[in-house]
């Protein structure tokens, strides 16, 4: 296995202090050999005036060291940086120290005697945890200027798909039928739709049809003349009407009765419309989008849903992956969602261990994004700023992991399966989600390369 120099694999800048020359060397070696761009200090006033000169992503300082120690020298770090990375290292007996240089602003400690691996895994962890943060912070900076195409969140594959099926058909008039389990985002697809179109300057009018009793939904869509029902006290336009030449997005479609139905195909056949009560014809030109939760071609064969109307609205298809098949993404908007809620509740940023992460990524989430804001404004209401897998809802922490063994047999969570056996398998199950490419199947693990390799030859898993 090839190693890889600072210069084959330039990443983040570290400064190594210790007051220890053979410490400094080791570490400065070990960290050279994978990749990291390394300088050293002797001393904690040496070492400000490294970190004054120069930019550092991350500074690994023992804690107890002659004229100013690790904990003064975080102080005057965090001074002129308040956002830098600092992780200490300290003698077993003085752990105390650390947890108190935690509380002042450390990213994390490690204690000596320590395995080079826990090391890496520390520093590669803060990097991307600081990466996070900084990706959150930009999405916040430009919220304002966001699309509903940029709130789409996610890069994986089903992600990707989606967006080049919005960007490919928003540009026709033609329409669309969202399908997607609750939760998905229909909405937000529809809005993407209508703002990749021609129309983005136009009315964008949203109905949730399950939302307007039978006996008004007619009315709702088409408009009213004045006295035709007890409270029509004048004459009122539709939704239809309203939408114009803009787009009208009607939700959970399958709710209308078959007499409503009816109607909506003939609007959409005719591109006209009347006021109940009214004998008007109304043109319209209008872009319908319409979205369901529902298995369409079976409500055609209960005779719930015609299927005329089915072909009409079927035209473009777009179909919204659930959450549970792209579970990658679960981390960008579970940062999303975090970042979202310190705003709305004026308190300092959240960060989320990776342990509850892990737990976030392997649960179900049958009820998809919306039951994860949900989770998310429930973790943060009760819990404090560091979310750890105990401050995860009962029902995620005693999920079971739906993995697959080599037979194909699901062994995780059924109280047969060893640690190691449950370790191999989310390996296994990683490295084909991402096509056996193992630089990103160390991202996603949350470990750095030399541990992943180690791994896999502890498990006897081909390279």
């Amino acid at each position: 296995m090839p190693t890889h120099t600072a210069k084959q694999n330039p990443r983040a800048k570290i400064l190594v202090v210790d007051d220890k020359e053979q410490m400094r060397d080791v570490l400065r070696k070990f960290l050279a050999a994978e990749g990291y761009l390394v300088e050293t200090a002797a001393d904690g006033k040496d070492a400000l005036r490294k970190f004054s000169e120069n930019k550092f992503e991350l500074v690994l300082s023992d804690i107890k060291m002659p004229a100013m120690d690790g904990a003064e020298l975080l102080t005057e770090i965090l001074k002129i940086n308040p956002q830098a990375i600092v992780i200490l290292m300290t003698a077993f007996g003085s752990i105390e120290a650390a947890v108190a240089a935690i509380k002042l602003g450390a990213a994390d400690y490690v204690s000596k005697p320590f395995q080079m691996e826990d090391v890496l895994f520390r520093i590669s962890r803060a990097l991307k945890e600081k990466h996070l943060e900084k990706r959150v912070a930009d999405l916040e900076s430009e919220i304002q200027k966001q699309s509903a195409m940029q709130k789409i969140i996610g890069g994986s594959a089903a992600i990707k798909r989606l967006k080049q099926i919005i960007e490919r058909i928003a540009p026709t008039g033609d329409t669309v039928l969202i399908t997607g389990e609750t939760g998905t985002g229909k909405e937000l697809v529809a809005r993407a739709l209508h703002e990749a179109s021609g129309r983005n300057k136009k009315n964008f009018v949203a109905l949730d049809c399950s939302s307007i009793p039978e006996t008004l939904i007619e009315a709702e869509l088409f408009g009213h003349e004045k006295g035709t029902f007890t409270g029509a006290t004048d004459t009122r336009a539709g939704l239809f009407e309203l939408a114009s030449d803009g787009t009208l997005f009607l939700d959970e479609v399958e709710t209308l009765s078959l007499a409503v139905q009816a109607k909506l195909l003939r609007v959409l056949q005719e591109k006209v419309f009347r006021h109940v009560g009214g004998r008007i014809d109304i043109a319209f030109q209008a872009r319908v989008i319409a979205a369901t939760n529902q298995n369409l071609a079976k409500m055609i064969d209960e005779e719930k849903f015609r299927r005329d109307l089915f072909y009409r609205l079927n035209v473009l298809p777009v179909e919204i992956p659930p959450l549970r098949e792209r579970h990658e993404d679960v981390p960008e908007i579970v940062a999303y969602l975090l970042a979202k809620r310190a705003r709305e509740l004026n308190t300092e940023k959240f960060k989320i261990t990776p342990e509850a992460m892990n737990a976030l990524q392997n649960y179900e989430w049958r009820g998809n994004v919306r039951e994860l804001e949900n989770v998310v404004s429930y973790i943060t209401a009760l819990g404090g700023n560091t979310i750890g897998a105990a401050d995860l809802p009962a029902q995620i922490q005693n999920s079971k992991f739906k993995i697959q063994n080599s037979k194909g047999e699901e062994n995780i969570g059924n109280g047969q399966a060893t640690l190691a056996e449950i370790e191999k398998i989310y390996i296994l199950r990683t490295l084909q989600t991402v096509g056996g490419n193992r630089v990103q199947a160390a991202k996603l693990l949350g470990v750095d390369r030399r541990t992943l390799y180690n791994k896999l030859r502890q498990y006897e898993i081909e390279e």
